[in-house]
């Protein structure tokens, strides 16, 4: 948790709040606040760069593996609020229902945007859905890897390591690059019901995609 907290120290400029709170879509970091009130967060409205880092820590406190404790104790600290309690929390998987696995439920959280409506959500995992028994949705909302039919065990053992142990830089290219190929097939899918880009190829999306984002920074 220190070297996760002396990075973003390190990379998030002065101005990261105010980039994710004018984004036109927002940005929600989820977590369980054990004291001074039990309640799940879904912090959607920065106030300050701290205010970030704090959330995102919250969020990464993985019980007994980001420190030696259950939770994080934190105190706050941002323009509006300081106090001398300590606030505790833990991991956004404790925030939600277990058929969830820690995916947000936009609309039972405590969050402070109110410029939303949630049509459709669509959950994501680097792991099988049916594996974790992710269910809280449908089979097309779901983009995850497929289960390895040939070899399932290696396949999750592989991936706990990535989640919990370092290392190389070779293994997670790899990973990102499976990534890629997750959301391509769901995207491939997804599109095949309207007819649009149905036959069109993975560099050939990449390459809408990139011209769009480079567009995007254009204006």
């Amino acid at each position: 948790m220190p070297l996760l907290k002396n990075e973003l120290d390190r990379i998030l400029d002065d101005e990261v709040h105010e980039v994710l709170n004018n984004r036109e879509g927002f940005v929600g970091l989820a977590y369980r606040e054990i004291l001074p009130n039990n309640r799940p967060i879904l912090d959607t409205k920065f106030e300050d760069r701290h205010h970030v880092i704090d959330s995102v820590c919250n969020s990464a406190t993985f019980p007994f593996f980001t420190s030696n404790w259950p939770c994080r104790i934190a105190r706050k600290e941002s323009k509006k609020e300081s106090s001398w309690l300590p606030r505790v929390a833990v991991d956004g998987f404790f925030s939600v229902d277990r058929d969830r696995f820690g995916c947000p439920d936009f609309d039972n959280m405590e969050h402070e945007r109110d410029d939303y409506k949630v049509d459709r959500t669509v959950t994501l995992s680097v792991f099988p859905h049916d594996v974790i028994q992710l269910t809280a949705s449908e089979r097309h909302d779901q983009i995850s890897p497929n289960l390895d039919p040939e070899d399932s065990t290696g396949q999750m053992s592989n991936l706990f390591r990535l989640a919990t142990q370092c290392a190389e830089k070779d293994d997670y290219y790899k990973l990102y690059e499976d990534g890629w190929e997750d959301a391509e097939r769901w995207l491939k899918e997804e599109e095949e019901r309207d007819g649009y880009w149905g036959s069109m190829s993975s560099n050939e999306r990449r390459q809408i995609y990139a011209e769009a984002l480079k567009q995007k920074d254009l204006n």
